[in-house]
Order: structure tokens, then sequence, then C-alpha cells
């Protein structure tokens, strides 16, 4: 693993390891000092390649926000069905809340420190558009799916099945009792399949 990681540049060490920090420990726990230790460089070089904690972060929630609009924009496309995509989308969360725990954290804090820092917000606002395009374009799209809520805009439709989603993945995170927790998906998807 060390061979590996000495190919890749400094500047790509450094956002791979903010990276692992930040969905290990949180935003709240990191410091620029833990970063340059889990890359291997000086903490100077920090400074050089990001200028700023801030600058670093926001390139960290733009290398997030990449994934999951790949990965959703993937699942979603490979299925013609309608059923299928509503299947696909709820089971991206599930599997997340699996299988990636540590990036579905990652999108949580930053979605809470979008609140308080403008330069997060507005990448966390730019992600849950994305999103929500991506659902309007795939799944609302579809007359038979927009059709039972006509008085609503397909972009609020959207935006509520993301965060039915979203806010569904917080509290699953954070429930004693997952197992009973992942039910709620399977009620989603047969709400969003009616």
């Amino acid at each position: 693993m060390q061979q590996l990681t000495d190919q890749i540049n400094p500047a790509q060490r450094i956002l791979l390891a903010a990276y692992d920090c930040l969905s290990t420990r949180g935003y709240a726990n990191v410091t620029m000092r833990n970063i340059a230790d889990e890359a291997g460089v000086a903490l100077s070089q920090l400074t050089y390649y990001y200028k700023s904690k801030e600058k670093l972060f926001t390139e960290v929630i733009s290398k997030m926000a990449n994934q999951y609009i790949h990965e959703i924009e993937t699942r979603m496309s490979a299925t013609a069905d309608l059923n299928e995509k509503i299947v696909s989308l709820t089971q991206y969360f599930t599997e997340m809340l699996r299988d990636k725990p540590k990036l579905l954290k990652l999108f949580i804090d930053f979605a809470a420190q979008a609140l308080w820092t403008p330069s997060f917000r507005e990448q966390v606002d730019s992600l849950f558009d994305s999103l929500t395009e991506l659902i309007e374009k795939f799944i609302l799209n579809d007359s038979e799916a927009h059709q039972s809520v006509q008085n609503h805009s397909s972009k609020a439709i959207a935006k509520l099945i993301l965060g039915a989603l979203f806010g569904t993945s917080v509290q699953t995170l954070l429930s004693a009792d997952k197992d009973n927790s992942f039910e709620s998906f399977d009620l989603a998807e047969c709400l969003m399949s009616t």
C-alpha cells in the first residue's frame, strides 16, 4: 500500500487523506495536522496545495458529490422500467448504509456544516440540486409516476423523495435498531411505486 501511496502526487495524497480523516472522524474532530500525518506530508504542503482548511474541505465535498452523482446516475440509467429505477434508488441508500457508512456520514456532516459555512452551503446545495434533477429525470419524467400528485411540480416531488431518503438514512445511522430501520426504505419504495 505504501508503494502505491508513494506513486500518487502530494496534492492527491492530501485529498485522499482528508477524505479518509473526515469520513472516519468528522469535520469537528479533524485538524490539518491529522491530515498531513495521514498523507505523510509536511503541514506546509497542505497550505501550498490547498491554501486553507476550507479550500481543502471544499475539494473533499466536490470529490464526494461527484461520487454520489455518478453512482446514482449509473444505477438509475441501467434500467428502463420505472419500478426498477425506484428500487435502484432506494437500494442505493440502503447499500450506502450497509457498505459505505463513512461516505454517508461525510455527506451528513458536510450538510450540517453547510448551514454555517457559505462555500460548503453552495456545494452541498448544488449536490442536492443535482440529485433532485436525477430523480426528476429518471423517475418523475414518467407520466405514471407524476400522475398521482399533479398539483405539484416534479422538482418539489423530487426534493421530497430525496429528503425522505436522506432523512431516513440519518435516522437509520442513529438508530440502535438498524435492522428495523431499513423497513422504512421498503415503505418509501412502496409509496413511490404507487
